[in-house]
């Protein structure tokens, strides 16, 4: 941190001003086409963890699209570059552009332009030179996915017609990730691969089965297998990864967490009994929704052996109660702090998301949600 610290300190725009540096230093110089005046850029630093260092966020200044950035490492960092051209409300990004830069101490030149600023060009370094490899495959691949969405569209057949709208069903958010881990799978030696790989097993778990950790961990040369990120994969390995994302005719994972009065709660107390295991959280406006749905079908099932188990992956414990309160929440519900089960265990990307498991302990259905949940039950307890 106390790095972090010196080099804002020592961020400067491009100016007269010198300081007495060792010789080892960072010089990154910005060149953004399209950028007039002064426009705000705002810096983050992305901790090994891969979360945004918030506390140590710095708002900077861009002049006619030139900026500088200058300072000492004592080893290689990942930055984001925000522009922001006007001061805006908080929750409104559509104004932002980004871009995200692995500096070293070296002299390194950035040159992009305005509306494609994630896509500039960096040079200097050869680690960032990786990453801007990875990210042109992404770009091509997307720009490959939607030729042949284009090229489907002027063919008119039932097959033509089938394909066309399961490829247009599929985010680009989704086919970023998509692309992004393939070409990591695709350049296992590469210090990018294997940061890429890392963020996935803290952030997109769902997508890297613990069996293709596996095969990419033992595809490493050694010095990437004992790296700060090759080393993340293997406690993920170790301790953290299940073999797949639950299913129809899978039996759930075990697990214990407090409810609101600090007892633990485990999933296998309520052996026997029908059980809706329900992901939600107070900010989850679809969550909360059907929540007076489970209000309803808890009155109507529980004496019959119906039983909800519900978790919340709130940070706030006091916005988790005060949210099962408005909810009128009598059935028993247990808070996922640090959201391990939720994410590592239960692979849960996107909530709402439940499971409804029968008094065997197989799962019997998935993401059941209104009348279809009301007649799943209605059928369980004729």
């Amino acid at each position: 941190m106390k790095q972090i610290l010196y080099i804002l300190l020592i961020l400067t725009m491009l100016s007269k001003v010198s300081y007495a540096y060792a010789q080892d230093r960072f010089e990154l110089d910005g060149y953004v086409k399209g950028y007039e005046g002064t426009v705000k850029l705002i810096l983050n630093f992305i901790k090994p963890t891969h979360e945004v260092d918030m506390e140590n966020e710095k708002v900077l200044e861009m002049v006619d699209g030139k900026f500088r950035l200058e300072g000492q490492l004592k080893e290689p960092l990942f930055i984001s570059i925000r522009i922001r051209p006007e001061i805006i409300e908080e929750t409104d990004y559509k104004n932002f552009e980004s871009a995200f830069i692995w500096i070293d101490n070296k002299k390194m030149t950035l040159n992009g332009e305005k509306g494609n600023f994630k896509y500039s060009n960096v040079t200097g370094y050869q680690r960032q030179d990786e990453h801007e490899k990875n990210q042109i495959y992404i770009r091509n691949m997307l720009e490959n996915h939607q030729y042949t969405i284009d090229s489907l569209s002027k063919i008119k057949s039932n097959e033509s017609t089938s394909e066309l709208k399961q490829l247009k069903s599929v985010s680009k958010v989704y086919l970023q990730n998509k692309y992004r881990l393939e070409h990591s799978y695709q350049k296992p030696n590469s210090f990018i691969s294997v940061y890429n790989y890392s963020w996935y097993t803290k952030w997109l778990p769902e997508m890297v089965p613990k069996s293709n950790a596996i095969e990419f961990y033992n595809s490493l040369n050694n010095n990437l297998k004992n790296n700060t990120y090759g080393k993340q994969i293997k406690y993920y390995i170790e301790n953290v990864a299940v073999n797949k994302k639950l299913k129809v005719g899978d039996r759930p994972y075990d697990f214990s967490l407090k409810d609101m009065t600090g007892n633990t709660i485990s999933l296998n107390n309520f052996e026997g009994k029908i059980i809706l295991l329900d992901f939600w959280a107070s900010s989850c406006g679809p969550c909360r929704r059907e929540h007076k749905n489970y209000e309803q079908l808890y009155r109507e099932f529980s004496k019959k052996g119906f039983e909800i188990l519900s978790i919340s992956q709130d940070r706030s414990r006091e916005r988790w109660q005060k949210a099962m309160i408005k909810d009128n929440m009598n059935w028993p519900s247990v808070w996922d702090k640090t959201k391990e089960i939720s994410t590592y265990t239960y692979l849960v990307s996107a909530i709402p998301q439940n499971y409804l498991i029968d008094k065997n302990g197989t799962i019997i259905g998935e993401n059941l949600k209104g009348n279809d949940l009301k007649n799943a039950l209605t059928k369980i307890f004729k």
